[in-house]
C-alpha cells in the first residue's frame, strides 16, 4: 500500500512539475520599477513654473479677499455698536447688507479655490503626459516588466525596484519647453 502512495504522489508531483515548470518562466527577467511622481513635479522647471505662477495669484487673492474680510468685520462691528440705536427696519437692512457680502465673499473664495485647483491638475496633467511617454521609453530600454508611481495607493511593497525618479527628472529637462496653456476656453474666430 505504502508503494503505490508513494507512487501516486511521484506522478502527481512529476505531473505538476511538468506542467508547471514551462509556465513558469524564468523570474529573474522580471524587474520593475518605480516612479516618484510627485518629486518629479515638484523638481522639473514647468512644476516649478506652474508652483510658482498659482503660489502669485494665490497671494494676490489673499490680498484682495482679505481687504474685504476688513470691510465685513467693520460692517458687522458698526451693526453691534448701533443695533440699540437704529430702528428695526435699519436694523435688519444693516443684517441683511452684511449677509450678501459675507455670502459674495464666501462665493468668491470657493471659485477661486475650485479655480486654483483645476489650473493646478491641468499643470500637473500635463507633466504627468509627458512622464508617462518618458518612463514608457526608459522602460523599454531597461526592459523592465511594469513601472509604478510610488504614492499611488496600491502601492505597499516591491522586492528591488529599479527607482526610474532621476532618470525621468533628467529627460525631462531635455525635453523642448512648452508655454503653459490658457486656463480660457478657446472661442471661434470665424464668427
Amino acid at each position: 500500500m505504502k508503494s503505490t502512495q508513494l507512487f501516486k504522489a511521484l506522478v502527481v508531483g512529476f505531473a505538476i512539475g511538468g506542467y508547471a515548470l514551462p509556465a513558469m518562466a524564468d523570474t529573474s527577467a522580471i524587474k520593475f520599477g518605480v516612479v516618484d511622481m510627485q518629486q518629479v513635479i515638484l523638481t522639473v522647471e514647468e512644476g516649478k513654473t506652474a508652483r510658482a505662477q498659482l503660489e502669485a495669484e494665490i497671494k494676490a487673492k489673499e490680498g484682495e479677499l482679505g481687504k474685504q474680510k476688513e470691510e465685513l468685520d467693520k460692517l458687522n462691528n458698526e451693526w453691534k455698536n448701533q443695533a440699540a440705536l437704529l430702528s428695526e427696519d435699519a436694523r435688519m437692512k444693516k443684517q441683511q447688507e452684511f449677509q450678501e457680502k459675507f455670502m459674495n465673499l464666501r462665493n468668491a473664495e470657493m471659485e477661486f479655490q475650485a479655480n486654483i485647483k483645476r489650473k493646478e491638475q491641468k499643470a500637473t496633467q500635463q507633466i504627468a503626459m509627458k512622464v508617462a511617454q518618458l518612463v514608457d521609453k526608459i522602460a523599454k530600454q531597461k526592459k523592465l516588466t511594469g513601472v509604478f508611481e510610488t504614492n499611488s495607493a496600491g502601492l505597499l511593497y516591491l522586492d528591488s525596484p529599479v527607482d526610474l525618479t532621476q532618470e525621468v527628472i533628467g529627460e525631462y529637462g531635455k525635453l523642448p519647453a512648452t508655454k503653459p496653456a490658457s486656463d480660457k476656453p478657446e472661442t471661434d474666430k470665424k464668427k
